[in-house]
């Protein structure tokens, strides 16, 4: 009879507990991003509270053609963690 191959060795797994305590000091980033209509530029701020997507943006103006014909096109968030320092 052969012998059984060896069982492959995994990492171990963390405990649960040391996810949630690791999430909770994460900082959540939200962001929007704006899309000209005329010439087509996305232009990405933060978020501001009572934007939806396909909303239209007039207080604001393209960078590239300075008209106010902006419509929100996305809305995202990044999870940073404050230990880690960005790379320049």
């Amino acid at each position: 009879m052969s012998q059984p191959p060896d069982e492959p060795q995994f990492p171990p797994i963390p405990a649960i507990g040391d996810i949630l305590d690791r999430k909770a000091r994460f900082i959540e980033n939200i962001y929007t991003i704006l899309k000209c209509e005329s010439c087509s530029t996305k232009i990405t701020r933060t978020f501001k509270p009572g934007d939806f997507t396909f909303k239209k943006v007039s207080d604001e103006e393209c960078e590239k053609c300075r008209l106010r014909k902006l419509t929100i096109d996305e809305i995202f968030s990044e999870w940073v963690d404050p230990r880690k320092k960005k790379k320049k």
